[in-house]
């Protein structure tokens, strides 16, 4: 008897002084989401969110670095929650999954075109398809003047006055549409001549000019990658374990594997690359800070959610599902994703 009252007596002591259960969070470097700083600190989009969620369950925090490859393949890591996880019919079949706190998709990275300098658009002006229409040009003015010359040189015979008036009158109609006086020919074919090629002259100047104009703009040149359709006929980057992978592989799309983004988007800084695939907030938060000859195309590909993972018996689902509803309610929700990501549409 003696036993057993202090066996309760222990048990109650323990249960009365316990503090709030431990709640154990694996995770990796995946910035914007989870980011591992210099002190060995977390910070990140998915961080600040778990560090709410755990402030409103009253648990103490630990952190677990995992690599990235445990999340998706193997026996489930030994934590209570994982961060952060693509919402997709895989996931869902090896963890219980959260209530997704954020949408993205695949975004395309790829190199900004360098706009054209003054020497370029020079030599892109008289090397190109001006140059042969400024010759033509002169050519027909040579021809024209030459016809002219020719009309003008032979006898003329006087037209009866009705006539010559007619004429005249026609003539006179014309001048100030084209800007051209007939009567300074003394021939009637000249005058016909003259009064056609004025007419084909306003044209002729208005196209050339409006050609000119064109040229003369400085632009930007296109980039070689514009969007999905471009990518089975360039040079991928991708990185491991990632929607970007599973989206090449399954289109049958060539693509080079990295360990991390940043190896990608070196690559492309290099031109080894064309584009690199990958999630678009991951994409905005790295050449944000970096590469800045990089450009993120607009539109996303393959759009998904995120999430957090617990383990299929978890009796955690319902307290973590309700507190993380509750923050991302909040302005403060708004405010962390703008503080990684930039203005939020």
């Amino acid at each position: 008897m003696i036993r057993w009252l202090a066996i309760a007596m222990v048990w109650f002591l323990s249960t009365a002084h316990a503090g709030p259960g431990v709640l154990r969070v694996g995770l990796h470097d995946d910035p914007p989401l989870a980011i591992k700083q210099a002190n060995g600190q977390w910070t990140g989009i998915s961080v600040d969110l778990i560090r709410a969620i755990n402030g409103k369950l009253g648990t103490t925090l630990e952190l677990v670095e995992l690599p990235r490859d445990v999340f998706t393949l193997g026996p489930l890591p030994d934590v209570d929650l994982v961060a952060t996880l693509n919402v997709s019919e895989k996931m869902n079949e090896r963890y219980e999954l959260t209530h997704g706190f954020y949408s993205t998709g695949l975004a395309i990275a790829t190199i900004e075109p360098a706009k054209e300098t003054a020497w370029g658009m020079v030599k892109r002006i008289f090397s190109g398809g001006f140059v042969i229409l400024l010759a033509a040009v002169a050519v027909l003015l040579t021809l024209v003047g030459l016809l002219m010359w020719w009309l003008e040189r032979r006898p003329i015979e006087p037209l009866p006055k009705d006539k010559a008036a007619l004429s005249k009158a026609l003539f006179w109609a014309f001048e100030p549409v084209i800007g051209y006086k007939a009567s300074q020919h003394v021939s009637r074919g000249g005058r016909v001549l003259g009064t056609i090629w004025g007419l084909f002259g306003v044209v002729l100047v208005s196209g050339l000019t409006a050609n000119l104009a064109a040229q003369l703009t400085a632009r930007r040149l296109q980039p070689s990658v514009k969007g999905a359709e471009d990518l089975p006929r360039v040079r991928v980057g991708v990185i491991e374990h990632t929607a970007g992978r599973k989206f090449c592989d399954k289109r049958g799309i060539a693509r080079i594997q990295f360990a991390s983004l940043e190896d990608a988007l070196v690559a492309l800084d290099q031109g080894k690359l064309d584009a690199v695939l990958d999630d678009a907030p991951n994409l905005a938060f790295a050449l944000a800070r970096g590469h800045s000859h990089a450009i993120v195309l607009p539109g996303t590909l393959a759009n998904h959610d995120y999430a957090f993972g617990l383990r299929p018996d978890s009796a955690l689902r319902h307290q973590i599902n309700a507190a993380l509803l509750e923050t991302i309610a909040t302005d403060a929700w708004t405010s962390t994703l703008a503080s990684y990501l930039g203005k939020i549409n």
